[in-house]
Order: C-alpha cells, then structure tokens, then sequence
C-alpha cells in the first residue's frame, strides 16, 4: 500500500527532456513539491502498515525547516513500536522542541532501553542532564548489542568538543566501545567519534573507504559525509569516479554534495530507477539490491540539493509504490527546498 496515491493530480509536470538532463523548476513548482513532500511524510509517521516506515519518516522530520512537523513528532512518542518513540526522542532533542519537555520525562522510564537512551539526549539538549551520565552505562554495559549501537549513535549527536585534538570523555567512552564483540557497535562509535571530531577517528574513516569492501566503503563514505570535512572532496571525487559497486558511488556523490558540488547528480538521478541488481545472493536478494541503490540514491540527491533533481523526485514519490521510497524522496525534496530557501534569503 502506497503513501502518496491521495496526492495524483498534483505531481510535478516532468519535461520530457527531464529524465537526462535535469533542468531547474520554476517556483511555483518547487512550492509544490515541498507541499506534497510535507504531506507524505504526515501520511509515512501514520503508516500502520510498517513500524519502519514511520520511524524513517520521523527521522526525516529532523533536517526539514519551520515547524510543521512538531506535532506529529509529539504523537510519535507514544507510537506502539520502540523504533519510532527512539527516533521521535532523538528528533525532538535534536530540534530542542521544549513543547514535549513532559512527554520525554515520561518516555526516561519507557519499557524499551533504546528509548530511554534516546529520551536522556533528548533532554540533555533541552538542557535537563541529571540522567546523562547514565548513557554510557548502556554503551559499556547493556547485554542487548541494539542498546549498544543505538547509545554509540545517541552520543554522535552531542556537541563537538572544543578541542577535538584532546579527546572528551565521552569521545573516551566511545573508544571503549570499539573493543565491543559486536561489530555494529563499533562501527556506530567509529562514526561517533569522527562526528565528534576526532582525526584518529576520521583517519580509520578513510582507510575503510578504500578497503575494496563494498559495505564498508558505503559505510565509510557516509559517516565521513557526515562530518562535512572538506578535507575529503578528493577521497569523494576519485570514488565517484572509479568505484565498482554503485552503492560506493552514490554514497561519494552525497559526501560531494554536502560540500557543495554536484558532481553526482546526473548518477543520482539516473539511480532512482536502478533496475539491474548485481547477482541473486541468498544474503542480497536482487529486490533487496533494487530498494538499496534506489534510497541511496535518493539520499544523495537531497545531499546534493540541487533542484533541477525535483522533478524527479516527485515523480518518484507520486509513482513508486514502495512508502520507504516514496518517504526517502519526500525528505529529499524537503532537504532541497529548504536549502534553496536559505540560499534565497542569504542572498537577499
């Protein structure tokens, strides 16, 4: 069941020569779809057909500018599925929404840890840190790898220290972390710790990258992205250019356009319809492969921000029938559309 098929009539028109050679939208159109976009994700955190859907619909609300979506954030953290009231806290932290102070009180005693980790961030951020220090504890100690990964990922999100350089206790406790048995965890501090500014981190980044690994170069790629580190542009660039699996690719031109160059967007833009998986592996079907590139694809497009890619992203969100991607392209919309507001009031 789709998300979007209450908004046919109000697609985007796509110009024929659109589908090779993105051109910019009017105005009108771009109002348009940040429009539709808005109301697909209303519809993705309603979505009770799959718990994922609505989590990484909530998830989206976090780079999306104004308020529009803060209400439905609130009801989000009394959602059925510890997934969404998680990404709900974060979100809400993150945005420093003072409005659901008593709402995230209530979610500290939550019966999921995941979420009480995420409601103590969220409420450090509000700046309420009398349970802070107990997030490291779910690091270190929980017997539950989820909890571990998800506390690792909670703490990327705290304030960079003032001197990277000299690492912080908490980029002490990450550290830790990397001795975890599971590997998700010691990925999740790895990417902490980079987010956190820390070079040894950011170095390790870059010697996965060109591991040759496919999942650890996207990996790689991503959290480096993460950082917006200029530094990286080259790494980007020659990975853009001469990586074997598109995944490695497509993560490449999202950490270029996050720097500002759009050297990806014509790769992105033709991903959104990749149709041609690789191999039929028992652990990677081809579907599995499909869905992949296709949201990699779309989350590079919303890194890049160029809205010459919004006519096909709508188009993507009006026709796919897969809400995870119809979602994914809503918040690639939003990441353009609001880029290039911000970009028309600097000017101004």
């Amino acid at each position: 069941m789709a998300l979007c098929t209450c908004l046919t009539g109000v697609v985007l028109s796509v110009p024929a020569g659109c589908r090779t050679a993105p051109r910019v939208p009017p105005q009108s159109d771009v109002t348009a779809a940040r429009g539709q976009a808005l109301a697909c994700l209303r519809l993705g955190v309603q979505y009770r057909h799959n718990p994922a859907v609505r989590a990484e619909a909530v998830e989206a609300y976090e780079t999306v500018a104004g308020d529009e979506g803060l209400p439905w954030l609130r009801l989000a953290l009394l959602d059925d599925h510890p997934a969404v009231r998680f990404a709900a806290c974060v979100v809400l932290g993150v945005r420093q929404d003072r409005v659901a102070l008593a709402a995230l009180q209530q979610r500290l005693d939550d019966a999921d840890p995941s979420v009480r980790v995420a409601a103590r961030f969220a409420l450090h951020r509000l700046g309420d840190d009398r349970r802070t220090g107990e997030i490291p504890t779910y690091l270190l100690d929980h017997e539950d790898a989820a909890v571990r990964r998800n506390a690792a990922l909670v703490l990327g999100r705290f304030a960079p220290p003032e001197k990277p350089n000299q690492p912080s206790g908490l980029v002490k406790v990450l550290a830790k972390a990397m001795r975890d048995r599971d590997p998700g965890v010691q990925q999740h501090a790895l990417e902490a710790m980079a987010r956190l500014g820390l070079p040894e981190a950011r170095q390790q980044l870059r010697f996965l990258a060109n591991s040759g690994v496919g999942a650890e170069e996207v990996f790689a790629l991503n959290a480096l992205a993460e950082t917006r580190d200029r530094s990286c542009a080259e790494l980007f660039r020659s990975k853009l250019a001469t990586a074997t699996h598109i995944e490695t690719r497509l993560a490449a031109a999202r950490g270029l356009g996050l720097l500002g160059f759009d050297d990806g967007l014509g790769l992105a833009v033709q991903a959104t319809r990749y149709s041609q998986p690789r191999r039929d592996e028992p652990d990677d079907p081809p579907g599995q492969q499909i869905l992949r590139v296709r949201q990699l694809a779309l989350v590079a497009l919303g890194g890049i921000g160029s809205p010459a890619a919004l006519p096909t992203l709508t188009q993507v969100m009006h026709d796919n029938s897969d809400p995870r991607v119809q979602v994914a392209a809503a918040r690639a919309i939003l990441e353009i559309t609001d880029r290039e507001a911000k970009s028309i009031a600097f000017a101004s």
